[in-house]
Parts: structure tokens; C-alpha cells; sequence
């Protein structure tokens, strides 16, 4: 769905760009680090996806998406992962995009045993967006906070789907649950922006007429509990081992969150 006016991007694209840069860990920190804080785990997302799969109730995403989906009908999933937030909608046929070749195998696997047709598209949005065909839906979850240009990225998803654009995001920035322990450990302050209402508003700039939906969840990607959650926190902190008593201490005087506020967003 084409958004209802031209809007300027060059005005609006920095402003979320710049306020994403500032979450950017600093490079001494990194340095110094032990092992990159930047990992990727495959078996989160596909324990997502399972997950998903065998909940029965819904999410408001995934009424949203649902409403919009036609008999027979196919959906976009930018940022599949493994088919979290598309192969529970009932679509005949789902098209998922993403970088990890890992994931996209383990998404046509769920989707196959499905009885969903699944098309694969190994690239990042926007640069696949050209050999991605129409969908009547396209589906986005929790990428959003990993876009500079949310602009591009948005006028890409309208252009594939013919009747609905969903977003899932986290209210504030997916890691501002870190925020305490960064200061603690590290004296840094993190920022408190991009939020939720930043990215709406943007897309709002674009001329969509967007609509939003607030509701809880449980905390995904964390999970592990003991010293296997303190030396993955330990690592996303840049933490050497002979810190992490310190951080234990800290875990228990500030827990792990248990849930957060998300945010569904579609036009």
C-alpha cells in the first residue's frame, strides 16, 4: 500500500539514524572486550518460532496481520528468522526474507510441515526487496530498532503488500533493559531514545496513516537463567570473566525483566 503523500526523507531519515548511532557500544569497550558483544544464536529465533507455532492464543500482531490476509492469500516476513510471526496467520503461502541461510532453512522446514508453501529470500530489506514478489500482507517483528533507514525500509514493505503493513516493536529500544547494569559495570550512560513514538512518527512524515496497539509479552532472547544468563549478559556488556561475581551481585539487586511493553503498528 503506497503511503498517501510524498514526504521529504532526506529530512526525516537522520534524526532515527542519529538516535540509533548512540546505542552504539564505544569502541574501547569493545576493544577491550574478551569476545564481541555482537553475536547471533540461531536457536533463539527458532525456539521463537516454535513457540509461536504451538501457542494458541493470539498476539494483537497477529490478529492484525490476520484480518488483512485473504483466502488463499500470501505473506510477506522480513526478518523471518525461523516463521515466528507469519506461519501462525493461515496464509497459503509465505515468503520470508533474511540474511541467515541457517534460519531460512529451519523457517521452510516449519513451514513445509505446515502444509504452507514457503519462499525463500536470502538477503537483508530493502536490498532483496526487488526479487520479492506482492503479497496481500507484509509481517515485520522486532527489526525496526536495527534500521537506519526506516524510511527506505517502510516504503519498501508498503510497496510489497497489497492491503496491510504490521510492525511488532518494543516500546523504547530492545536493549534498554541493559541500561542499569551499563551504568553500574561501566559508568555509560545509555540513551532513551529511539522510541516507539519516534518511529511512528516518521512513518506518519511518510504519509501513512498508522494505527498502534500496546500490550505486554514475556521477554524473549534472554531466557537462560545462572551462569549461563550471566555470561551471556556478561558478554553483551563486554565483561571479562573475573567480573562476573560483580555482575551477579548486580543481577540480583536488579533482576532480569520479566516482560515488556511492545507495540503493534500497522497501516
Amino acid at each position: 500500500m503506497p503511503p498517501d503523500r510524498a514526504a521529504d526523507r532526506n529530512s526525516i531519515r537522520p534524526q532515527w539514524a542519529e538516535m540509533l548511532a548512540r546505542w552504539t557500544i564505544p569502541d574501547d569497550l569493545i576493544a577491550a572486550a574478551p569476545e564481541s558483544p555482537y553475536f547471533f544464536e540461531p536457536a533463539v529465533f527458532i525456539e521463537a518460532a516454535d513457540e509461536a507455532i504451538e501457542r494458541a492464543d493470539d498476539t494483537a500482531s497477529d490478529r492484525t496481520a490476520r484480518q488483512a490476509i485473504p483466502a488463499g492469500g500470501t505473506v510477506l516476513d522480513v526478518g523471518v528468522g525461523a516463521g515466528a510471526a507469519s506461519l501462525r496467520l493461515g496464509a497459503d503461502r509465505v515468503i520470508g526474507v533474511d540474511p541467515s541461510p541457517v534460519l531460512l532453512d529451519a523457517f521452510a522446514q516449519r513451514a513445509t510441515r505446515l502444509g504452507i508453501a514457503p519462499t525463500l529470500v536470502e538477503g537483508t530489506w530493502p536490498t532483496a526487496a526487488p526479487d520479492v514478489d506482492l503479497a496481500d500482507v507484509a509481517v515485520c517483528h522486532h527489526v525496526v530498532y536495527n534500521v537506519a533507514d526506516l524510511a527506505g525500509f517502510a516504503s519498501a514493505l508498503a510497496a510489497h503488500a497489497r492491503d496491510r503493513v504490521v510492525l511488532e516493536l518494543t516500546a523504547e529500544h530492545p536493549m534498554a533493559w541493559m541500561r542499569p547494569y551499563w551504568e553500574a559495570l561501566h559508568g555509560l550512560d545509555q540513551p532513551d531514545r529511539p522510541t516507539v513514538e519516534d518511529a511512528i512518527a516518521e512513518l506518519t512524515e511518510l504519509g501513512f496513516r498508522v494505527h498502534q496497539q500496546r500490550w505486554r509479552r514475556q521477554y524473549q532472547m534472554i531466557g537462560e537463567t545462572g551462569n549461563d544468563q550471566v555470561a551471556r549478559i556478561g558478554r553483551r556488556l563486554c565483561l571479562p570473566s573475573r567480573r562476573y561475581d560483580e555482575l551477579r551481585q548486580l543481577l540480583t539487586a536488579i533482576p532480569v525483566p520479566r516482560e515488556r511493553e511492545v507495540v503493534t503498528v500497522w497501516w
